[in-house]
């Protein structure tokens, strides 16, 4: 038998955790489509569900110390409309799906659901978005690259709820775009997120990220690191190398929506685009 859990609270929400495997639904975008069955007949759940969506206290945008706090129930459309979020996660969100959707599913289940074509991931990781997990026991921190471990795959144990993530003060010039089969509500076949940030004509810091592209995001902070402390002109000098590092790293595979070969072109031509935009 399959049980349905609505809790009113945090503290219920993470008894019912401690005491059972749930999957979560908040805005259930994600979850009804995975558990989908033909027309006219409903979704079928082989574990229990929690519905978290009624949980007020983790329904919040706050700018703090620590940075911007978004809450495990807060919408994609009031993402949009915070005036403490980030442009380029606010440009990833814009291009998820359609405004019904939008106002109905979380930032937060982009992560959990952990889709290598999540449009928002890209951004996240570039931001170094620290993912806060609840139970019982307490609270912990990981950071977004080591929370999520392959295609729908996270480090998250069965008593734990995502509470929040964290987007840390950042500066820098900031860019992100995606690839899909239409101008607007597809699904990624590549995206791409990139930051910059030039100090008295310095690179001083660096980040570049690929979604769509691989079983997690791409992102290295050695290859990075290559590269911080260039000018301008020698970045651009260094782009052949630049395409070659990135293009070993990145690993696209053939489905339904795009080829290999496609993937992999598009993505070096993104990065190429960045990279040259640099001013």
């Amino acid at each position: 038998m399959i049980n349905h859990y609505i809790p009113l609270s945090l503290m219920n929400a993470l008894d019912i955790m401690a005491a059972h495997d749930c999957y979560v639904m908040a805005g259930g975008t994600d979850l009804m489509l995975q558990k989908h069955r033909s027309s006219g007949l409903l979704p079928t759940f082989d574990k229990d569900v929690i519905y978290v969506s009624n949980i007020s206290e983790l329904n919040y945008i706050t700018k703090e110390t620590r940075g911007v706090h978004i809450g495990a129930c807060v919408k994609y459309s009031d993402v949009l409309k915070s005036n403490v979020i980030p442009n380029i996660l606010k440009d990833a969100v814009s291009e998820i799906a359609s405004p019904n959707i939008r106002n109905m599913a979380t930032l937060i289940g982009n992560i959990g659901n952990a889709s290598p074509a999540g449009d928002t991931l890209p951004v996240l990781y570039i931001l170094n978005a620290i993912v806060v997990l609840g139970s019982k026991a307490g609270k912990r921190e990981v950071p977004i690259k080591d929370f999520i471990v392959g295609v729908r795959k996270t480090i998250r144990r069965s008593d734990e709820l995502i509470i929040e993530i964290i987007i840390p003060p950042f500066d820098g010039q900031c860019s992100w775009t995606k690839v899909g089969s239409r101008a607007a509500e597809t699904i990624s076949k590549v995206s791409f997120a990139g930051l910059y940030k030039i100090s008295n004509g310095i690179i001083s810091d660096l980040r570049i990220a690929f979604g769509s592209i691989g079983v997690t995001v791409k992102r290295s902070e050695d290859i990075e690191k290559k590269y911080i402390g260039m000018t301008k002109p020698q970045i651009i000098k260094q782009l052949k190398n630049i395409l070659k590092d990135y293009g070993e790293l990145i690993d696209p595979i053939d489905d339904h929506r795009s080829t290999k070969k496609y993937r992999a072109q598009v993505a070096m031509n993104m990065l190429g685009k960045f990279i040259r935009g640099i001013k």
